[in-house]
């Protein structure tokens, strides 16, 4: 007699709802907490990459000083130079024979004008040197995005007084006072030291002694001599976000980085990331007039300020501030909660105050 056996038959093998409603809350938790480490490491990169480029242009800087016995002109514009000692060439591009860029530098000069240059099609053009990582905005392919630039030279606590090109209202004056009637908020309105009046013909000097910071909008030469304040005090470059700059964003077929009326002016009269229309940078514009993000379609200039004033400070998208170098060709990071006076001072190579790079 055969004995026949029945398998037992055992439930199938699987993952209950609960189970499974369990091993996805554990990934999103672990997504959660992984993301944000991510994201802080690529920012890290991202800032340690602008470091560089600080450094660099820094060191362009202090190989043409060592090489010609003055830092370069903010703005090549004096009378009788000829290109491309002249004709408005920027300080980032007459340093470019110094940090390996010769073959860039040679190709512009030969053609004889910045002009020329663009006509040829040798500017604008997207430099990773010139561009900090963390600014997203001018990676499109339009000529006017590929010539901004993430790093300007320090004018120093540079004002322009009497503001124009604004209503009376709405303009911003050298001691932090806004006119009469504005509707402009106070934190808005920037503190100034009271020995900072109004520079000479707007910051556009030719003359060393009318130049508080390192460079001009004209083209005065600073030596270290003249770094009265010390090296380490005092600013050389630092960053800025074009978008927010009417002067780097306007006329997408100039010369970009490569002209000095466009690089040439950092201010320290203003706070790091004081910043206008952060949501909007393809805002409406009042001639010299720039307003933040408030303005309304009708074109609205309640809250309109003096463009120059607002939009020449350093800032940056980095959290919590901005990459500076200073005139030893040192880099360091400067909290935007940074003593607003000690900052000013750090602009200005020659007021004798006490100025320290320390948060």
């Amino acid at each position: 007699m055969m004995w026949q056996f029945r398998r037992r038959s055992r439930p199938s093998a699987g993952f209950t709802l609960v189970e499974l409603l369990v091993v996805i809350a554990i990934i999103g938790v672990l997504v959660g907490l992984l993301l944000p480490a991510v994201q802080a490491a690529r920012e890290a990169a991202r800032r340690m990459q602008c470091t560089n480029n600080l450094k660099q242009l820094a060191l362009g800087c202090h190989n043409f000083e060592s090489s010609r016995g003055y830092f370069p002109r903010g703005n090549n514009a004096q009378p009788g130079a000829t290109f491309p000692e002249g004709g408005n060439t920027s300080w980032l591009f007459v340093s470019l024979g110094y940090i390996e860029q010769n073959a860039l530098y040679n190709k512009v000069a030969d053609t004889g004008s910045l002009s020329a240059a663009v006509s040829a099609g040798l500017l604008p053009i997207r430099h990773p040197l010139v561009r900090c990582p963390s600014d997203g905005y001018g990676n499109g392919t339009s000529l006017d995005e590929m010539r901004l630039c993430s790093y300007v030279a320090s004018t120093g606590p540079t004002c322009n007084n009497p503001p124009s090109g604004c209503p009376a209202p709405f303009q911003i004056h050298c001691n932090g006072q806004i006119g009469a009637g504005n509707n402009v908020p106070p934190a808005l309105d920037p503190p100034t030291h009271p020995g900072y009046g109004p520079s000479h013909s707007w910051g556009s000097t030719s003359v060393e002694s009318n130049t508080r910071g390192m460079f001009a909008r004209g083209g005065p030469t600073i030596s270290h001599g003249d770094i009265i304040d010390g090296t380490s005090n005092t600013l050389l470059l630092g960053e800025t976000l074009p978008e927010f700059c009417e002067f780097q964003r306007y006329n997408g077929n100039g010369p970009g980085w490569a002209g000095g009326n466009y690089i040439a002016q950092g201010q320290t009269i203003q706070p790091i990331n004081w910043k206008i229309d952060r949501m909007n940078p393809v805002r409406p514009s009042f001639g010299s007039c720039a307003c933040d993000a408030s303005t309304n379609p009708s074109g609205d200039k309640s809250r309109c300020i003096m463009n120059w004033a607002v939009t020449w400070g350093f800032k940056s998208n980095h959290q919590g501030g901005a990459n500076f170098a200073l005139a030893d060709g040192s880099v360091h990071f400067l909290s935007d909660a940074i003593d607003h006076r000690n900052y000013q001072y750090l602009g200005c190579r020659h007021d004798g105050q006490v100025a320290s790079v320390s948060n």
